[in-house]
C-alpha cells in the first residue's frame, strides 16, 4: 500500500506525479506501525487540491511503484465540495479511460450518503463522482460506514480447499466434494515475555523470557524427556505407552472413504446427538456426478430421511460415524448435504441431557404457557423491517466477531502505538456485540414479569458451604467430649500407671475420636502413602516415618519437637510444598489407615500407650512434663 497527500506543502520537485501540492508519504510497502505513527502525526495545511487531479496523481503513482501484475485499487477519501468551475475542467469518459487503462477501481469514501440523496440535490463534484463509479463499477460508501466495515479485524478471504471422496451407497459410487463451512481459527501472536536485566554491561536491557521445562517426581527429583514414558492412568494404576506402542495403536489397513450405511428419519437424530465442532457441506465433485447426487438429496427430501455414513478423512486413521442432512431451496445457497458428526457411545454420556419430564409435571398450566411465551419472544424473526433484520443479522453464523479476539487485537494495536500508556478498557463497539437487541428487549419483558410473578425462588445455601457449617457444628459438638474425659481423669487417677493402662484399654472408637478432636491445630501437611511400604508414611522432602511418628509429625512443629528433643528452629518454614488444608483428610486419612494396620479383634492390637503420650496435652501426663522439657 501507498499513501499519496493532496493539498501538501511540497513542490513538484518532490513528487513522483509531478503534481503540486502532491506528496508521497511513502514507498509502496506492507502496511507497518512506523506508517501507522506517521499518519497520526499529519496535520491540516491552507493549500486545496480537487479529488480529480487526486485520480490522476494515483494513477501515475502506480504506474512508478507497481511493476507486477497485481490487483490495484484506489480508496479516494475526500468531501467533494469543489467548486462547479473546477469541475468543468474535467470530463467523466477521460477519468474512466485512465483508470480502465491500468485497470485499477475506485472505491470513494465521503460525508454524505449519496445513494439516499436525488440528483438535483448533490453538488457538480458529487454527481461526477457519480457518474464515474457508475460507469467503472466502483463503490461509495461514508466515513461512518467505512469505519464500521473496518472496525473489527476480519479473516482474510481464502478460496476453501476441498476434501475430495467417493461416496459409497451399495454399488453405486458418487464423486463428492466436501466444503467446511467454519475455517480453522485464525490464532493470535505469540506472546514473548520480556524481562530487565540487573547485569553491569547490559542495564535495563530487556531480554526474553525463556520457560524451561522440568519433569519431577514426588520426592522432586529432576528427570530429563529422555526418562519419561507417557501413559494414561485407568483404573487407578498408570499405564505407559511408548511411541513405538501407539504406532502400533494406530489402524494399517483403513483407506480413505465415505460410506453410507443406510437411513433413517430425521427425528430420531436430535440436536443433541450433533457432536462435531463444525460441519461440512457436500456437494458433487463434478457435472457427471450432479445428477446421481441431486437425486439422492431429492429422495431423501422426499422421504424425509437422513443418511448414517462412515467416514474415514484419511489413510490409516480412524473412522468416524457423521450424518448427513440434505439442504434444499434454501436463499443464496445451493442444493447439498450438510455432514455432523455422531456420537459414539462411550461420548454420549458426556452430553446426554438429564430428564425433564418430571421436572415439567411439576408445572402448572399457567407455569408452562409462561415458558413457551417466553421462548417465542427470543425468537429472531425471518421477515421484518430493516432495523429488526440488520440487528438479527448479527446472530447468523460466521457473522459476529470473537469479542475476546478482537480486544487483544486492540489491546496490541494501543500497546504498539503508546507504549507507555496504561491499556483501554474494552470498547463500546465490542460491549454492544453481547448487548440484546431492543425489539428482543421490548418482547421479552411482559413475559418476565409474568414469570416473576407465577415463580418463587427460594434462595439456598451452596452444597459446599452448607457441609462446612455443619462439620464446625460437629466439631463444637466433639471439643467437649474429650475435656470431659480429661476432668474425669484428673479427679480420680491417682496413680499415673493406672491412668496409662485405663487409657490403652480403651475402645478403638475413643481412639480415633481422640485423633479427630485434637486435630483441630493441625499444620497443613501433606501425608504420602508409600506403596512399597504400607506402614510408612512421609512428609514431602523428610525422610520416610513410622505410623505413630506420623500422627506427631501432623501436630503442631512444637509438639515435634518435644518428641524429638530439639528446640523449634528460629527461621521454620514449612517444607509441604502443597497449599490445600488438608486438616479434614489427615484425621480421616489417619483413622483410615489405623483401621487397616490394627483392625478391631486383631491378634496384635496397636500399643496405645506410646499413642496416648503423643495424643494428649503436656498437663494431663505428669511424667510427660519432665521428660519432655524443651
Amino acid at each position: 500500500m501507498g499513501v499519496i497527500l493532496m493539498g501538501s506543502n511540497s513542490s513538484t520537485s518532490d513528487s513522483i506525479t509531478g503534481l503540486d501540492n502532491a506528496q508521497e508519504l511513502c514507498n509502496m510497502q506492507i502496511g507497518n506501525w512506523n506508517l501507522i505513527k506517521s499518519i497520526e502525526k499529519l496535520q491540516p495545511t491552507n493549500q486545496t487540491c480537487s479529488w480529480m487531479d487526486a485520480i490522476y496523481a494515483a494513477v501515475e503513482y502506480i504506474k512508478h511503484e507497481c511493476v507486477d501484475k497485481c490487483e490495484r485499487k484506489i480508496i479516494l477519501l475526500s468531501s467533494f465540495n469543489e467548486e462547479e468551475n473546477v469541475v468543468d475542467m474535467f470530463q467523466a469518459e477521460d477519468i474512466i479511460e485512465i483508470l480502465n487503462s491500468e485497470a485499477v477501481s475506485l472505491i470513494a469514501i465521503g460525508e454524505r450518503a449519496l445513494h439516499e440523496i436525488d440528483e438535483d440535490s448533490q453538488t457538480p463534484s458529487e454527481a461526477l463522482l457519480m457518474n464515474v463509479l457508475q460507469q467503472i463499477n466502483g463503490q461509495y460508501l461514508t466515513f461512518e460506514h467505512a469505519m464500521s466495515d473496518v472496525r473489527f479485524y476480519k479473516r482474510p478471504s481464502t478460496k476453501p480447499l476441498p476434501w475430495r471422496c467417493l461416496m459409497e451407497l451399495g454399488e453405486l459410487c458418487i464423486p463428492i466434494a466436501g466444503i467446511s463451512k467454519m475455517p480453522s481459527e485464525v490464532k493470535l501472536p505469540e506472546m514473548v515475555l520480556m524481562g530487565k536485566t540487573s547485569m553491569s554491561n547490559t542495564p535495563d536491557k530487556e531480554v526474553p523470557i525463556k520457560n524451561v521445562v522440568q519433569w519431577m517426581d514426588n520426592n522432586r527429583t529432576i528427570h530429563t524427556e529422555e526418562d519419561i514414558i507417557r501413559g494414561y492412568v485407568y483404573g487407578g494404576k498408570a499405564i505407559p505407552v511408548s511411541d513405538e506402542a501407539k504406532k502400533a495403536m494406530t489402524p494399517k489397513n483403513n483407506e480413505k472413504s465415505y460410506k453410507i450405511h443406510g437411513f433413517t428419519k430425521r427425528e430420531n437424530v436430535a440436536m443433541e446427538y450433533w457432536l462435531s465442532d463444525g460441519s461440512y457441506v457436500i456437494v458433487p465433485a463434478n457435472e457427471a456426478a450432479s445428477a446421481p447426487f441431486y437425486s439422492l438429496v431429492q429422495a431423501m427430501v422426499d422421504k424425509n430421511v437422513i443418511a448414517i455414513v462412515e467416514k474415514v478423512y484419511r489413510a490409516n486413521t480412524e473412522a468416524n460415524m457423521v450424518a448427513l442432512f440434505p439442504s434444499v431451496d434454501v436463499e443464496n445457497e445451493p442444493w447439498c448435504l450438510i455432514e455432523i458428526g455422531l456420537p459414539f457411545e462411550r461420548d454420549y454420556g458426556a452430553i446426554a441431557q438429564k430428564p425433564l419430564k418430571g421436572m415439567t409435571n411439576q408445572l402448572s398450566q399457567e407455569q408452562d404457557n409462561a415458558i413457551d411465551d417466553l421462548l417465542r419472544s427470543l425468537e429472531l424473526p425471518d421477515a421484518a423491517d430493516d432495523d429488526t433484520i440488520s440487528s438479527s443479522e448479527k446472530y447468523l453464523p460466521g457473522y459476529m466477531p470473537d469479542p475476546g479476539t478482537q480486544h487483544m487485537w486492540d489491546v496490541l494495536t494501543v500497546r504498539a502505538l503508546n507504549p507507555d500508556k496504561p491499556l483501554p478498557p474494552i470498547a463500546d463497539d465490542l460491549l454492544n456485540l453481547l448487548e440484546q437487541p431492543e425489539f428482543i428487549k421490548a418482547k421479552c419483558k411482559p413475559v418476565t414479569e409474568r414469570i416473576k410473578n407465577l415463580f418463587f425462588l427460594e434462595k439456598k445455601k451452596p452444597f459446599r458451604k452448607r457441609k462446612i457449617e455443619d462439620d464446625n457444628k460437629q466439631s463444637d459438638v466433639n471439643d467437649d467430649a474429650p475435656m470431659t474425659f480429661k476432668e474425669e481423669q484428673r479427679a480420680t487417677g491417682n496413680n499415673d500407671i493406672d491412668d496409662i493402662s485405663d487409657l490403652c484399654s480403651f475402645d478403638f472408637d475413643d481412639i480415633a475420636l481422640l485423633v479427630v478432636v485434637q486435630c483441630g491445630d493441625i499444620m497443613r501437611k501433606s501425608i504420602v502413602f508409600d506403596k512399597n511400604t504400607p506402614d510408612v508414611f512421609y512428609c514431602p522432602q523428610h525422610k520416610p516415618i513410622g505410623f505413630e511418628k506420623m500422627l506427631v509429625k501432623a501436630r503442631p512443629l512444637s509438639r515435634l519437637c518435644q518428641f524429638e528433643g530439639r528446640p523449634i528452629p528460629e527461621d521454620y518454614k514449612s517444607d509441604c510444598y502443597n497449599d490445600v488444608d488438608e486438616t479434614e483428610y489427615a484425621c480421616k486419612e489417619k483413622y483410615r489407615i489405623m483401621m487397616r494396620l490394627h483392625p478391631p479383634g486383631s491378634n496384635t492390637p496397636y500399643n496405645g500407650t506410646r499413642l496416648s503420650k503423643f495424643l494428649a496435652f503436656d498437663k494431663d501426663l505428669p511424667y510427660a512434663r519432665k521428660k519432655n522439657q524443651v
